[in-house]
Protein backbone atom coordinates (compact mmCIF):
# COMPACT_ATOMS: atom_id res chain seq x y z
CA UNK A 1 0.00 0.00 0.00
CA UNK A 2 1.26 3.22 -1.56
CA UNK A 3 1.57 6.24 1.28
CA UNK A 4 0.20 8.20 -0.82
CA UNK A 5 -3.42 6.61 -1.01
CA UNK A 6 -3.07 6.28 3.23
CA UNK A 7 -2.68 10.34 2.84
CA UNK A 8 -5.32 10.63 0.39
CA UNK A 9 -7.33 8.55 2.41
CA UNK A 10 -7.34 10.26 5.69
CA UNK A 11 -7.66 13.70 4.24
CA UNK A 12 -10.87 12.50 2.42
CA UNK A 13 -12.52 11.79 5.34
CA UNK A 14 -11.35 14.83 6.53
CA UNK A 15 -13.58 16.19 3.87
CA UNK A 16 -16.40 13.82 4.14
CA UNK A 17 -16.65 15.03 7.59
CA UNK A 18 -16.79 18.78 6.13
CA UNK A 19 -19.56 17.95 4.17
CA UNK A 20 -22.03 17.01 7.03
CA UNK A 21 -22.75 20.52 8.43
CA UNK A 22 -24.30 20.71 4.70
CA UNK A 23 -26.65 18.12 5.29
CA UNK A 24 -27.92 19.21 8.87
CA UNK A 25 -28.15 22.71 7.66
CA UNK A 26 -31.00 24.54 5.96
CA UNK A 27 -28.92 27.14 3.68
CA UNK A 28 -27.88 24.57 0.95
CA UNK A 29 -25.08 25.41 -1.51
CA UNK A 30 -26.09 26.28 -5.41
CA UNK A 31 -27.34 23.37 -7.43
CA UNK A 32 -24.14 24.18 -10.05
CA UNK A 33 -21.54 23.89 -7.35
CA UNK A 34 -23.41 20.11 -5.84
CA UNK A 35 -23.85 19.05 -9.00
CA UNK A 36 -20.29 19.77 -9.97
CA UNK A 37 -18.99 18.09 -7.25
CA UNK A 38 -21.02 15.16 -7.65
CA UNK A 39 -19.75 14.39 -11.18
CA UNK A 40 -16.21 15.10 -10.26
CA UNK A 41 -15.92 13.16 -7.32
CA UNK A 42 -16.91 10.42 -9.69
CA UNK A 43 -14.90 10.74 -12.00
CA UNK A 44 -12.08 10.73 -9.18
CA UNK A 45 -13.12 7.54 -7.84
CA UNK A 46 -12.42 5.85 -11.53
CA UNK A 47 -9.05 7.53 -11.35
CA UNK A 48 -7.82 6.10 -8.36
CA UNK A 49 -9.57 2.98 -9.08
CA UNK A 50 -7.44 2.76 -12.13
CA UNK A 51 -4.15 3.93 -10.35
CA UNK A 52 -4.79 1.18 -7.53
CA UNK A 53 -5.45 4.13 -4.90
CA UNK A 54 -8.13 1.78 -3.66
CA UNK A 55 -8.77 3.43 0.20
CA UNK A 56 -8.48 7.23 -1.57
CA UNK A 57 -11.34 5.74 -4.57
CA UNK A 58 -13.54 4.96 -1.19
CA UNK A 59 -13.42 8.15 0.09
CA UNK A 60 -13.67 10.08 -2.89
CA UNK A 61 -17.23 7.99 -3.10
CA UNK A 62 -18.06 8.71 0.44
CA UNK A 63 -17.25 12.54 -0.52
CA UNK A 64 -19.66 11.71 -3.60
CA UNK A 65 -22.67 10.46 -1.81
CA UNK A 66 -22.64 13.05 0.73
CA UNK A 67 -22.45 15.60 -2.26
CA UNK A 68 -25.36 13.47 -3.70
CA UNK A 69 -27.58 13.74 -0.46
CA UNK A 70 -26.20 17.45 -0.78
CA UNK A 71 -27.77 17.43 -4.08
CA UNK A 72 -31.44 15.93 -3.62
CA UNK A 73 -31.61 18.27 -0.58
CA UNK A 74 -30.96 20.98 -3.00
CA UNK A 75 -33.71 19.96 -5.97
CA UNK A 76 -36.10 18.98 -3.12
CA UNK A 77 -35.81 22.65 -1.65
CA UNK A 78 -35.97 24.52 -5.74
CA UNK A 79 -39.40 22.20 -6.19
CA UNK A 80 -40.55 23.05 -2.82
CA UNK A 81 -40.28 26.89 -3.37
CA UNK A 82 -41.81 26.86 -7.08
Amino acid sequence: MAWQDVVLFVGGFVLAGSIVPAIRGAEKPPFATTLTFVVMLAIFVVVFVTLGLWLTAFSALLQGCLWAIVLVQTVQRRRART
